[in-house]
């Protein structure tokens, strides 16, 4: 069911986007390789994706695969939140955790076209798994970007695994979302994420 990582060229740009990114926003500490990895990068469930614009990479996001068939294959929101998780999910429930989302400081004026766009590959992720949820932990500050795509806060304010800056947990149930897209036009946006 996983697939192999992409291939070392097109992480290792997502890993410079990265650094690039987190740097620039006071998140981490430079350092002398000017990339950012952790060891979810090397698991057969976390897949990353560059997206490029005029063909200078401009943004990366990770998409890691929780399947309760292979319990070993964990996710990094259970190991930030454990208990959020496992209350909020049902236990018998796949999903996938958006991570590692980052537009290079070069291409902030194009940042909301650019997020859609690379939210959109977790989203076709979800969908061809058939996920029961998307999770993220975006930073304290910036849940309701998140909120307009249905997703609903599963923890309290915490700090960030590996970033100097907190973040909330937060749940997308994929069932709702479908059918708030088919009943409800305010959440109609939400279409080009494939939910209809």
């Amino acid at each position: 069911m996983f697939s192999a990582q992409q291939n070392p060229s097109q992480a290792q740009l997502a890993y410079q986007i990265r650094y690039q990114a987190y740097l620039d926003r006071a998140s981490i500490t430079a350092n002398s390789t000017q990339t950012f990895t952790d060891d979810y990068d090397d698991t057969p469930n976390c897949l990353t994706h560059v997206e490029f614009i005029e063909g200078a990479p401009a943004g990366s996001i990770r998409a890691c695969i929780y399947d309760p068939l292979r319990p070993d294959l964990t996710v990094p929101a259970q190991e930030l939140c454990p208990l959020e998780v496992e209350n909020a999910l049902d236990q018998k429930s796949k999903f996938v955790e958006s991570n590692k989302f980052v537009v290079h400081p070069s291409y902030q004026h194009k940042a909301m076209a650019l997020k859609f766009s690379l939210f959109r590959y977790v989203f076709d992720i979800a969908i061809e798994i058939g996920a029961d949820y998307i999770l993220t932990s975006p930073r304290a500050t910036q849940t309701d970007f998140y909120e307009r795509m249905l997703f609903k806060p599963i923890s309290g304010v915490k700090r960030s695994l590996a970033l100097d800056f907190d973040v909330v947990l937060m749940a997308c149930d994929l069932r709702i979302a479908r059918e708030k897209v088919r009943t409800d036009r305010r959440f109609a946006m939400l279409k080009r994420f494939g939910l209809c």
